[in-house]
């Protein structure tokens, strides 16, 4: 489903490159249930960045099944990205002057979901989040945790093929964070591609296999 072959990702410096990612080499088969797992400064956040179509400024080549990513145009890779892609923001990236329903429905909106069908979805999410009585407020109204369940809804709205999620739970309860990886692996089990960066290896235990990245590189690969 996903190939990444040689993926390195630099800053230039004055004196030398310093990189982000070094050599990475990746197959990712669809219906996964991956966990990237690191220190701080390790590469997660920026691997999902590349994985999410969101950073082109990398070396090296990226295959979507029969898609070379490197060689299509914007307005293919945006349209890919709308159409494939869920991505759970580990600083939200809620679009403030929408309402907590807005926000959830603007996914849904890209994949020309009819008006019914639109409304169904938003209100099992609302239901299922605990959201319903929010629904009318705007990101600057909620709490950091409460705002990070509205991305969550929102990357989930659409039922994308890849789901990408950076630190999904960082700021929600114990309770709430258990929640939503059982959520994640009712998706999985319903075939979604689910790709998650974490600190918390009780979060990892829920996936199908485990990557460690140290320094930029894959240290370790392993079915869990």
């Amino acid at each position: 489903m996903i190939q990444l072959n040689e993926i390195d990702k630099f800053i230039e410096s004055r004196f030398q490159r310093v990189f982000i990612l070094k050599g990475i080499n990746l197959t990712i088969s669809e219906g996964e249930f991956i966990t990237l797992m690191g220190p701080s400064g390790a590469g997660k956040s920026t691997l999902l960045n590349i994985l999410g179509l969101l950073d082109s400024d990398y070396e090296g080549s990226y295959l979507y099944g029969t898609q070379n990513i490197r060689k299509m145009r914007d307005k293919d890779l945006s349209k890919l990205h709308k159409s494939e892609f869920g991505y759970i923001f580990q600083a939200y990236h809620l679009i403030d002057e929408l309402t907590v329903y807005e926000n959830i429905e603007t996914p849904l909106l890209y994949r020309n979901v009819s008006s019914a069908e639109r409304k169904s979805i938003i209100a099992d999410l609302l239901d299922r989040f605990n959201m319903v009585a929010k629904k009318d407020l705007f990101p600057a109204q909620l709490s950091g945790g409460q705002q990070q369940l509205v991305g969550i809804a929102r990357a989930i709205a659409g039922r994308p093929r890849v789901l990408l999620a950076d630190e999904p739970t960082g700021n929600l309860h114990s309770a709430q964070a258990k929640e939503i990886m059982e959520v994640f692996q009712e998706l999985h089990k319903e075939g979604t591609t689910i790709i998650q960066a974490t600190h918390a290896r009780e979060n990892a235990d829920y996936g199908t296999r485990l990557i460690n990245l140290l320094d930029g590189r894959i240290e370790r690969d392993e079915i869990i």
